[in-house]
């Protein structure tokens, strides 16, 4: 593997990414093995081919599954104690940050992301993710029940076993910390598949987990796509569950496939088409616009949490708007390898022509667009802001995907929350005002997993890591944070140490 330092930091990012090496074979059983086949992995940032990586046919899905059963029929992961797991995954974060400018320069050329985001979310994020499932490793409890005198009765949490984990593109490394780490933490053996765009820094995640201590087998990686090689993950037989991040339309072609061979339990996180809503009683627009923004455009709006629907109370529009039209200004579509660059291209040609052909459906449809579009830039898009919607047209009903705002207008309590609840997604609102019976009310009867009153995604910090939330509708189900993380991943077992007959009731 290429050392980046010290020689490649005097030629820039740009140097570095010209003497990265990348290995696209899948990791399994502690080593790299030969693909059967091969998918091209082309970067955003300059539209050329990055390298190949495998294309895993059933034939090896099966090796990696195979070889992580036996991992877990060995017990070499499951037998040991909670805090000797957690000081493993605790020495991965570590390698995270030691690795944290490879691996986020990896993010940013497979997915075009700027590298001064990728650097926060491998340096920061990815091993926050980490060392808190590595420390709730041993705060995973049963119960104990009544019973009588001669008797114990008790449950145990148990790890399913095998998990099948089917990671996204849009937060490579973060999302892959995500999927595996919890399921390790409670003694589980994982499949791990990253997306076909962005394998690269979870095949080095894989390396590094041996580096960390975690046996051979236990954390397998095979790169593919979803038709082959996703498809014969969930199906396979010795999977005991399966967790994804993606598409609704994906999720569910995922829950129809997982239950062909066996009935297994499934988490899924799907699309989104989060609001975010105003009340008349908001902070003033200046202070609010920034914040709005930063909310729907965050990671060029590829984000499943983006709060895309803007719903703003009639009185407080033409204030707000304006506003939104000034700040829109200071984005810019860059050179995602400038450090100086915040708002960089979308993670490739299909991406982009996907998220171009929806906003030219919002405009022929009577949408009015205030700002953005496309830009003379490999994948560029503009953030874009859309008025004049109605709640039948589809750039209100579907996820796009992408930094595209629409705007709508209300003028009572009520109108929000059917606006706000008039969507078959469930992931995550932000509600604007300095009512609290208002704010309340919507905190109880917005159908989402996560509500955020007067804060925003990047700047609330709260409770970290700790907070669950489960997605409604076809937003998925299952939680992946908290606690309530870690528990999806284990089987309750009942226990009943039985000490003889009791006694009778007049004794």
């Amino acid at each position: 593997m290429v050392n980046l330092e010290p020689e490649a930091m005097q030629t820039g990012w740009r140097g570095r990414a010209a003497a990265l090496s990348w290995d696209g074979r899948p990791l399994i059983g502690g080593t790299r093995r030969e693909g059967t086949g091969a998918m091209a992995i082309w970067s955003p940032v300059h539209g050329g081919l990055l390298y190949e990586a495998a294309l895993c046919s059933a034939d090896m899905v099966d090796q990696a599954v195979v070889d992580a059963h036996r991992a877990c029929e060995r017990g070499v992961w499951s037998d040991l104690s909670p805090r000797a797991r957690g000081m493993i995954l605790l020495r991965l974060a570590e390698l995270i940050v030691e690795n944290h400018e490879e691996l986020a320069l990896r993010d940013t050329l497979e997915m075009g992301k700027p590298i001064a985001s990728a650097l926060v979310d491998i340096r920061d994020l990815a091993p926050t993710l980490c060392r808190h499932y590595a420390e709730a490793a041993d705060k995973i409890y049963g119960d104990v029940a009544g019973s009588d005198a001669a008797s114990l009765a008790f449950s145990l949490r148990e790890p399913r076993g095998v998990v099948a984990a089917i990671a996204p593109w849009n937060y490579p490394l973060p999302n892959a910390v995500i999927k595996v780490m919890p399921a390790l933490a409670v003694g589980n053996c994982v499949v791990l598949k990253p997306s076909e765009l962005t394998p690269g820094s979870a095949l080095r995640l894989g390396e590094l987990a041996l580096e960390a201590g975690v046996p051979p087998g236990v954390l397998n990686v095979i790169p593919g796509d979803g038709v082959t090689t996703g498809a014969a993950l969930a199906r396979h037989p010795l999977v005991d569950m399966v967790t994804f991040t993606g598409s609704t339309q994906a999720g569910r072609a995922i829950m129809a496939t997982a239950s062909q061979s066996r009935i297994r339990p499934v988490i899924l996180e799907c699309g989104g088409k989060s609001p975010q809503i105003v009340f008349a009683d908001a902070p003033a627009s200046d202070l609010v616009a920034p914040r709005i923004l930063g909310e729907a455009f965050a990671n060029q709006g590829q984000l499943c949490v983006a709060r895309s629907r803007l719903l703003v109370h009639a009185s407080r529009k033409a204030d707000l708007m304006a506003a939104l039209e000034r700040e829109v200004r200071q984005y810019a579509v860059g050179d995602p390898l400038e450090p100086a660059t915040t708002f960089g291209p979308l993670a490739g040609q299909r991406q982009c022509e996907r998220v171009l052909g929806h906003i030219a459906g919002a405009l022929r449809d009577g949408a009015r667009m205030v700002a953005g579009g496309p830009v003379d830039r490999p994948c560029g898009v503009a953030p874009t802001i859309l008025d004049d919607v109605s709640q039948g047209m589809a750039i209100v009903r579907d996820e796009v995907f992408g930094p595209v705002l629409t705007v709508q207008s209300f003028e009572s309590t009520e109108e929000a929350i059917g606006l706000a609840n008039g969507s078959s997604y469930g992931l995550a609102a932000t509600v604007w005002t300095a009512h609290y019976p208002t704010a309340q009310t919507l905190v109880r009867r917005l159908k989402t997993g996560h509500v955020t009153v007067n804060g925003t995604v990047e700047s609330y910090e709260g409770p970290g890591m700790s907070l669950a939330g489960e997605p409604r509708g076809d937003s998925g189900f299952g939680s992946e944070t908290g606690l309530d993380s870690l528990r999806s991943y284990t089987a309750i077992k009942g226990v009943v140490l039985a000490g003889g007959p009791c006694r009778s009731a007049d004794r």
